[in-house]
Parts: C-alpha cells; structure tokens; sequence
C-alpha cells in the first residue's frame, strides 16, 4: 500500500512538472514562432499544446515504453519559424488580411506532421537500426546537430527583439548599450545554465532557473519603477496576450483561407522539408535508438515505437497541433520527478490539456521574461555546438571533427537541407571508394 501511494505521488509530481513544461513550451514556441510575424501568441499556444496533449496520450497508450515524453520539438522551430516570417511578409505586402497569413502558417504547420507520420509508417517497416547511421555517419550528423543548434540560438536574439548576431556585428548595433543589455544578460544566463547541466541533472534545475529569473526580472522592474508595459516595450517581458477559447484555434485553421500558392513557393517548401526531416524524421530515430537505457528497456522496439509516432502525428496533424515527439531529456527529468508508469504521462497529458481548456491562465505569459526563452535558446544552442563541433576537437578526434565542421559550414553556406543533401552523397561516394579499396586489401591478403 505504502509502495502504491508513493508511486502515485511519483506519478502525480512528475506529470505535474512535465505538465507545466508543456506550458512553457508552448510559450517558447509562440513566442519564437508567431510573435515575429505579428500572429496571434494565444494560438500558438493552442497549436503547440494541443499537439503535446495529443502526441502523449497516442504514445502513452500504444508505446512499450512505460514512461516517454514527447515534448515540443525544438528542431522544427528554426524551420517554423522561417517559414512564417515569409508567410506573413508576402501576404502583407500583397494587402491581404493577416487570417490569411494564420490559417497559411497553420496548415503549413499540419503538412509538416502528416509528412512526417507518412515517413514514420514507412520507417517502421524498414529495418532502421543501421540506415540512419549508413546514410548519414555520426560525424555528419553532428554537423547537421550543430547547423540546427546555431539556429536555435540565433532565436535567442529574435525572442529579444533584436536582429541576427553576424547582421547586428556588420552594422554595428551588437555592441549598442540596449542591445549588449538583453542579449548579455541572455548569454550570462544561458551559459550559466548550461554549465549548472553539465554537472547535474537534478530535476529541480530548470524548475528554479525559470522561477529564480522571473523573480528577479520582476524584483528589478519593482526597484527601478519600471511598469510592466514599459518592460514589454523594451523587450523585457513577452507579448501580454488574453487567452481565448481553445475552439480559436480550430477557427483559425480555414483551408478555404490558406494560401497554398505560397507553400508551394520554394522558399516556404524548403523550410516545411527541412522541418519534417530534420525534426521528426532525422531526431526521433536517433532518440529512439539512444533511450532505452533511460527508460529501463534492454532494446527499443523500434518498428512500434514509429508506429506510435506515426499515429500521434496524423491525429495531431489532421487536429490541427503542433509537432511533438520524444525527447531523451524531458523524459530524463520526468523519470527523476517519479514518473517511472504510464500514469505519469497521463496526468501529464491531463495538465497540458488544463491550460488548454482554461484559457485564462494564458495570461501568465505576459509576466515571464524574454530572458527565460532567449537564455533557453543560448543554453540548448551552446549544448548543440560544444557536442558536435567543440567535443570533437576537445578529444582530438581530428577526422570527425573536419567532417562535422565541414558539414555545419556547408549548410551556413547553403541551407541545411541541400548541405545535407549534398553531404549525404558525398558520404555514399566516399563509402563506395573505401569499401573498393578494402576489398582490394582483402583480395591481396587472400593471395
């Protein structure tokens, strides 16, 4: 009995915090995604909770896996992200109205997870454990990590109003006084954080960063009489937005308003590829295939685990949320929280789906500081760039190292997806090469 309540407890505490993450979440990503291109924050909260909701209750039920967490997918977000900036600034200058914009970026925001259950289906009758790795080797995935990483972290600069780091360096704005105010204090955090991760994983550690910098945001706008509005203007505080009813969202979503001329435009086309390969495709077999051990299971099934992904991804696509899948991380913290049963993920599901239905509580996110997601940003960026550009060369890993570098300059260059792309060849062509002389080696050693 004693045993039971306590993994209630467990169960309760840990699908609360997973719960309230979800939330958070979703600010990060209307915030990242929809407030620069003038979209309403309410319903990128909508899209991207509805999505988690949905994502976890498919996976809870149908995984083997006790106690995974799919999170919002901060691999789209660059993608997204882009691709509704364009959305919205074609559709402005063409003098249409901005629900043109919305139902375009929200319909967009669905192929991309239809797209990808198609994919995961597919996957998951293919033998998957090696094609990854023989497609694209892991110095070449490090590099692809790493372009995705920087990404990230240029989104720390846009969440603060500011523009892109090397556009502000070139004209000489980065080192403005205001400017050195937000995006310093971002990365003096951000690095701080990211630190503090290295040397634990207690699951406390995000919970008091995103309390302790709240209350000191507020504590300093209280000292110096700065009112919340003038905060907010001067990039602060995020957007204060008044939660409307979650039927908003599917209200929004009006194919008959969706500009599918501009999805097709290859400009929005590349981003929405990008943004199904790189986030659900690429990331969720390679989370796959590396959490076992962090959900006690001696070996994932994979071929069920993508049909779960599968199925969660079509119902939140066709219900219009927003891309979720599962992260080894917030599935670490939630199982340290005490969600070790499928109880957890339920109630965690349950929580996600309270902020949803009770749309006041959207008001919250016009008292969280710019700096919790920007420092975010700087500390998810930094992790991806130490692992896969500075980690190599800290090992003296020289070969992988010029791969991975060669690979995240190749997509500065050009793109990710073609830098990929062409990466991917290069990577079959240099596999063909090594394995003829190989077999040389082999035909002379026989004689």
């Amino acid at each position: 009995g004693a045993m039971a309540s306590g993994a209630v407890v467990g169960a309760v505490a840990a699908g609360l915090y997973s719960g309230i993450n979800s939330f958070l979440d979703a600010a990060a990503f209307a915030t990242l995604v929809f407030a620069p291109a003038a979209l309403p924050l309410d319903v990128g909260i909508q899209h991207a909770l509805l999505g988690y909701m949905l994502m976890q209750f498919v996976v809870t039920r149908m995984s083997a896996a006790k106690n995974m967490i799919t999170p919002v997918s901060y691999e789209v977000i660059p993608f997204l992200a882009k691709f509704a900036a364009f959305i919205s600034k074609t559709v402005a200058e063409e003098g249409r109205p901005s629900s043109e914009a919305l139902s375009t970026v929200l319909v967009g925001s669905s192929l991309v997870s239809v797209a990808a259950a198609a994919l995961f289906a597919c996957a998951s009758l293919l033998p998957v454990q090696g094609g990854v790795a023989k497609m694209l080797p892991p110095p070449m995935q490090a590099g692809l990590f790493a372009s995705i990483g920087y990404g990230l972290y240029e989104l720390s600069f846009e969440t603060l109003s500011l523009s892109p780091p090397l556009d502000m360096a070139a004209d000489g704005t980065l080192f403005g006084w205001d400017a050195v105010q937000l995006w310093g204090a971002a990365h003096a955090i951000g690095f701080a954080l990211w630190l503090a991760s290295r040397k634990t994983s207690h699951p406390a550690l995000f919970p008091v960063f995103v309390v302790g910098i709240t209350v000191c945001v507020h504590a300093v706008c209280a000292a110096t009489g700065t009112s919340l509005a003038a905060a907010r203007e001067n990039g602060w505080m995020m957007a204060a937005t008044e939660g409307r009813p979650f039927w908003t969202l599917l209200e929004a979503r009006q194919f008959s308003k969706a500009r599918f001329d501009l999805i097709c435009r290859p400009e929005a086309l590349r981003e929405l590829v990008c943004a199904v390969l790189f986030g659900p495709v690429v990331n969720t077999l390679l989370n796959l295939l590396l959490i076992a051990p962090v959900v006690g299971e001696k070996e994932m099934q994979i071929g069920l685990e993508l049909r779960a992904h599968a199925t969660g991804s079509l119902i939140l696509g066709a219900a219009g949320g927003y891309s979720n899948y599962v992260a080894i991380s917030n599935t670490a913290i939630h199982i340290k929280c005490g969600g070790v049963s499928r109880l957890s993920c339920w109630f965690a599901a349950l929580v996600s789906a309270l902020f949803l239905l009770v749309h006041p509580l959207f008001a919250l996110v016009g008292y969280v500081p710019t700096l919790v997601v920007a420092a975010t940003c700087v500390y998810i960026g930094v992790d991806f760039l130490f692992d896969n550009l500075a980690l190599p060369l800290v090992s003296f890993d020289l070969g992988a190292a010029a791969v991975s570098w060669a690979v995240f300059w190749l997509c500065q260059q050009v793109g990710v997806l073609v830098g990929v792309i062409i990466s991917i060849i290069l990577g079959q062509v240099y596999a063909v090469l090594t394995s003829g002389k190989t077999k040389t080696k082999e035909a002379i050693k026989a004689e």
